[in-house]
This record gives C-alpha cells, structure tokens and sequence, in this order.
C-alpha cells in the first residue's frame, strides 16, 4: 500500500473546526454547529470543499490540481452515528460559484 502524501482531514470540537492539509492546520470558529456536513470534490476543477448541507455555507474549500485517485475516510471520535449520502445533487450555491 502507498503512503499517502497530500490528505485533508477535518474533525471538530464543539463550535471549533479544525482542517488538516497536508500538515498546515487552519483553524475555523462556527457561530452554528451543522447538524450535516456535506463534502465534495471537484476533481476536474481541483477543488474540494466541506460544506453545513443545511445552510448551504463553505467552511473550507482546498483548491488542488488532482492527479491521482481520491480516497474517502471517515471515522467517529466517539460513540455514534455516521450517515454516507452519495449521488447527491449539487448544492445551489456549488453551480453558482
């Protein structure tokens, strides 16, 4: 198996996100903790982005030019649920920008 070389990672802590690229941390403060959070890649366009699925609201965007395969992760701190939706359509605010 490789190594990977470029990730994103994101986890939070109450209103505080944290994202994780590649080792340089950036820290986000959230006025409104997202009941979902919605990701998604677009990889011709080489961005990625963490969104409130709800609202509709960017928390972070990554702009990379992708060569390779993208890989998903996901995992809980704690105890819980997690819930995958794929296939969704595009958020507005995404055909938009």
């Amino acid at each position: 198996m490789r190594r990977l070389t470029v990730f994103w990672f994101l986890f939070s802590c109450s209103f505080l996100y944290r994202f994780l690229h590649t080792g340089v941390v950036s820290d986000i403060r959230v006025t409104e903790h997202p009941a979902r959070i919605g990701i998604l890649l677009d990889y011709s366009g080489g961005r990625l982005l963490f969104f409130n699925a709800e609202r509709g609201l960017v928390l972070f965007t990554i702009r990379h030019k992708f060569t390779d395969a993208a890989h998903p992760a996901f995992a809980l701190e704690k105890a819980g649920a997690l819930t995958l939706r794929t296939g969704m359509e595009l958020p507005e605010f995404v055909k938009h920008s």
